[in-house]
């Protein structure tokens, strides 16, 4: 298993999903690095991530579920972070119609990883701080989705 150096987002999985679906050839070669990124721990998530998707209840949960150990679940340290996190952001997870309670978990594992956070989110503001300004906060590299695959020569 490799050193993790990506932590993704809720919205990565979703947007490939429905943005690049595997059943088009050109996509399922995507997926399928992305795949073996996961199975080889360079990628990897937050397990709150798992239950934000199962929330969908599509073919998306049983592809996560498969990959489960490259979800991590939140320790005490990861607990610890996200506590920091919430004190200084705690609009971060209550801002949204529809919370997305996974965002201080994956902000908090790349933090104690040294990874880089993909999201599609944007950055934000300090009254409505989106994870892009919660990494630059904690000093967490944070990339979009393109940055990600041009990063990895995909």
């Amino acid at each position: 298993m490799n050193e993790p150096k990506y932590v993704f987002d809720t919205n990565i999985f979703i947007n490939l999903k429905n943005k690049y679906p595997s059943d088009i050839k050109v996509f399922a070669d995507l997926w399928e690095k992305i795949e073996t990124l996961f199975e080889n721990g360079f990628i990897i998530s937050s397990d709150e991530v798992i239950e934000d998707i199962i929330k969908g209840h599509d073919e998306l949960e049983c592809w996560v579920k498969i990959r489960k150990k490259s979800f991590f679940p939140s320790d005490e340290s990861i607990q610890t972070i996200v506590r920091e996190i919430l004190k200084i952001v705690g609009i971060l997870v209550t801002r949204a119609k529809k919370p997305n309670e996974s965002d201080p978990f994956i902000i908090a594992l790349a933090k104690q990883r040294n990874c880089t956070v993909v999201t599609e989110e944007n950055t934000g503001t300090e009254i409505n701080p989106g994870i892009p300004y919660i990494c630059n906060y904690y000093n967490v590299k944070c990339i979009k989705l393109i940055d990600f695959l041009r990063e990895n020569n995909f």
